[in-house]
């Protein structure tokens, strides 16, 4: 009896034991638990912070990413209206300089495909002494040549142009004036005369070359009138235009009614001739 006395004192030891045990466990893992809950609640909020300091630069960086691009758009602007000022200053320049060199040179007149040589080196005296064997009409007149020479070194081909500088200006646009209903030859060699200009003005006076050449196919007689603007007559027609495009469209759409009347009338001699 005593032995079994102590059996069952042994095993209630035993549960009181393993009860301390489960309970200092749980104790153990509530505690963890707890610290480890705690852990993780202040990782997020360390996170969220960090997050909403995210937030807050990419906000900031925003705004003056749409500053940054407001002020490049103003800038942009600017520049456009700085760029589009200094042309049109630099257009403006260009053209009073062209009109100062066009001054210097209104005296003068080219003379285009004259033989070399002809001159046997005294231009001027040259070009003095043929004026009135060339235009018979300016005979009555003693036109007064300062200077002459040909422009750039001699070539093999062809031949040099002539620039002979006129003492008044008013025997220069008698010259040009007899020319247009002339044909003057030098040793078989038929020769022009021109105005001379600057390059600048000779360049936008040729820009009109095609629209002139479409406008004499269209019956139209063309004239540039300085510094480059295109006059075209037709009968009581009169047109003027200000560049090689305006001309260019002009003469299109006449193209273009002509076209379309022809074939309106070829289309109502079809329907007669069937019909008759």
């Amino acid at each position: 009896l005593q032995t079994k006395c102590d059996e069952d004192d042994d095993t209630l030891k035993d549960d009181r034991k393993l009860e301390s045990f489960k309970l200092a466990v749980s104790s153990m893992l509530a505690t963890a638990m707890k610290e480890q809950q705690t852990f993780i609640e202040e990782q997020f909020a360390k996170f969220e912070e960090r997050l909403d300091n995210i937030k807050a630069e990419v906000t900031k960086n925003s705004v003056e990413i749409k500053k940054l691009k407001t002020d490049h758009k103003g800038l942009s602007t600017q520049l456009t209206k700085s760029e589009q000022a200094l042309q049109a200053t630099c257009c403006k320049l260009e053209a009073n300089i062209a009109e100062l060199e066009d001054r210097s040179r209104r005296d003068n007149v080219r003379i285009i495909n004259l033989p070399e040589k002809v001159e046997n080196g005294d231009a001027a005296d040259f070009v003095s002494s043929s004026l009135s064997k060339w235009f018979p009409t300016l005979a009555s007149g003693k036109m007064e040549v300062m200077r002459a020479h040909r422009i750039g070194p001699e070539r093999n081909t062809g031949s040099r142009t002539l620039i002979c500088k006129m003492l008044r200006y008013i025997d220069r646009d008698r010259i040009l004036r007899a020319a247009r209903g002339s044909r003057i030859e030098v040793s078989g060699r038929e020769v022009r005369f021109a105005a001379d200009y600057s390059n600048y003005t000779i360049k936008r006076r040729r820009s009109f070359s095609q629209a002139m050449e479409t406008a004499r196919k269209q019956g139209f007689t063309p004239f540039l009138i300085y510094p480059a603007k295109l006059k075209l007559s037709r009968g009581s027609e009169v047109h003027l235009f200000e560049t090689h495009a305006e001309a260019e469209d002009f003469l299109g759409a006449q193209t273009r009614n002509v076209l379309s009347h022809s074939a309106i009338t070829y289309l109502r001699v079809t329907l007669y001739l069937k019909y008759i």
